[in-house]
């Protein structure tokens, strides 16, 4: 990369500057690197997630960083959980300027043998239906306070593109099949609107984390992310 190109990918970073950045999902793993990264540059993050343990161990791991981490602890199963959220980061913090659905949850089961549907319903409570319902808040408090610059980063995985499923895991990878959907869905709605808003979808492959921890194992036999 040439002076000219990391002078402007500097610049862009900068103007993040201060401006506040929502992260599901931010107790461990990808939500967590990201937390940490946009703190870096300056800007107010807040980390939603269930494990407010390790939300705090991530705010002091974080303390004197150009940018400040706030702990928002929210079950992302619950509708009621992620409004009381957003409604934190309007009151304390104001509108959002980066919101990134990073949130997962990967429960190994083989359907045909399954002696309940809440397995099910968890996988997509958090993977699908708490995405959709943090994409409405977000974008409202974008339109709220004429952001019309605003991101949102949905965390899809590589398994979204791939035909066959590791057996066992066949509902998880439906889940991410419809993040990709429903970011095409936002783009050409927003589109629709003349929004400059942007969504973008991104589908990491292998990566470290408690989940493909228990990807390995084929069949998970516990609750991950």
């Amino acid at each position: 990369m040439d002076q000219k190109k990391e002078d402007n990918n500097f610049k862009t970073m900068e103007n993040w500057k201060g401006k506040v950045a929502v992260v599901t999902g931010a107790s461990s793993g990808i939500g967590a690197a990201i937390a940490e990264s946009l703190v870096n540059i300056g800007m107010n993050v807040v980390g939603l997630a269930r494990r407010s343990d390790r939300l705090e161990e991530l705010k002091n791991k974080l303390k004197g960083q150009k940018g400040k981490f706030h702990p928002v602890k929210t079950d992302l199963a619950k509708e009621a959980d992620i409004l009381s959220a957003f409604q934190w980061v309007e009151k304390n913090l104001g509108g959002i300027h980066i919101l990134i659905n990073n949130a997962g949850i990967l429960l190994g089961f083989i359907p045909i043998e399954a002696s309940s549907t809440d397995d099910w319903r968890q996988i997509y409570d958090i993977n699908v239906i708490a995405l959709q319902i943090c994409s409405r808040e977000g974008i409202r408090s974008m339109r709220k306070h004429n952001i019309d610059d605003g991101y949102i980063i949905n965390i899809s995985s590589i398994i979204a593109h791939v035909s066959t499923p590791i057996t066992g895991i066949a509902t998880y990878y439906a889940s991410k099949k419809a993040v990709n959907t429903i970011g095409e869905g936002l783009r050409a709605e927003l589109g629709q609107t003349n929004s400059k808003i942007r969504v973008t979808t991104i589908s990491p492959g292998y990566v470290k984390t408690e989940i493909v921890e228990q990807i390995e194992m084929k069949i998970p036999p516990d609750r991950a992310g």
